[in-house]
């Protein structure tokens, strides 16, 4: 690591990859003015707005001071584990977002649902690695709302609510596939209701309602018989205080995996753009969940749900 003098103190180059818009750094940022000299150019414990991280970018050179050395290289390091994962991510995802794509097209193809379930295990297996973190995969997420990339992004919440939770392996897959596969059943209804823009009247309403049953159909059909996977299918819109859909199922007769598909569904409908609404801020979505829907979901759940992204300093 190279290293300059000025007044007696000793400044260390640093690798600029680790100034990335929405971050925030836990060490002072040093940069060179027109006479040459060091002057602070990030004051750390402050969030990095895009303008500010794309300035630093543009210097030459940036610096930090010898006593907080350690400091960046541990987050040198931390951020170069969570880049390799999120690249390694974003190739896992756009290979299950493909299988996804033809798996709607054609939702009562076996071949299809098997390879889905092959999909669930590859992206368990990677999130189960021990250098794995979560922030890695929810980062790459599509952010615009389609059928297919929502169930995708659905699946990859409840995965990793479901590790948070401490679930093993198997579990995760039974939950993953059935998240994937919760709105399997929008394929039975007409397109435009489903990509209606905007509100939609009580009669479209009706139809919408009965997709979970036609994704239940749709498993059995095809010779699904994992009952995990169907009640977290058939179940993701039952609500605790049983006003829910289809079969107003209440507290604890829901099962588990519907529970954490109805906490990832709902976060991933506010917080992706829509063509007729803007997303909703992660903070903001939390909030109103914990708030506003507490009788609608499970608060245990929704508790578990944030602390996962406080722990991996996602909200936002």
């Amino acid at each position: 690591m190279s290293t300059i003098e000025i007044s007696k103190k000793r400044y260390f180059l640093i690798d600029k990859i680790v100034v990335d818009k929405d971050r925030t750094l836990s060490f002072d940022i040093y940069a060179k003015d027109q006479e040459r000299k060091l002057i602070l150019v990030y004051k750390k414990n402050t969030l990095l707005k895009k303008e500010t991280a794309q300035s630093l970018i543009a210097r030459d050179t940036l610096y930090v001071y010898e006593r907080e050395k350690l400091i960046y290289e541990r987050e040198h390091k931390e951020f170069m584990n969570k880049k390799v994962w999120s690249d390694k991510m974003y190739t896992v995802y756009e290979d299950v977002r493909k299988s996804v794509t033809e798996l709607f097209k054609n939702p009562e193809s076996l071949g299809h649902i098997q390879a889905a379930k092959e999909n669930v295990t590859t992206m368990v297996s990677n999130i189960l690695h021990e250098d794995f973190a979560v922030s890695s995969f929810l980062s790459i997420l599509a952010y615009d709302y389609y059928t297919h990339t929502h169930s995708l992004n659905v699946s990859v919440y409840a995965i990793c609510l479901g590790k948070h939770l401490g679930m093993n392996g198997r579990e995760l897959e039974d939950l993953g596939t059935a998240a994937l596969l919760h709105d399997i059943g929008k394929s039975k209804i007409d397109h435009e209701i489903i990509n209606k823009d905007g509100k939609l009247t009580d009669d479209e309403f009706e139809t919408v309602k009965k997709h979970p049953e036609y994704s239940w159909d749709i498993l059995n059909k095809v010779g699904v018989t994992n009952r995990h996977i169907l009640n977290g299918v058939r179940h993701h819109h039952e609500k605790v205080d049983g006003t829910g859909y289809p079969d107003r199922l209440k507290g604890d007769d829901i099962h588990q995996y519907a529970k954490i598909i109805a906490i990832c569904d709902v976060f991933d409908a506010l917080t992706t753009k829509r063509s007729y609404k803007e997303p909703v801020a992660t903070f903001n979505t939390l909030l109103m969940m914990k708030k506003e829907m507490n009788n609608h979901l499970d608060s245990s759940l929704i508790n578990r749900f944030i602390l996962m992204f406080r722990q991996e300093n996602d909200i936002s």
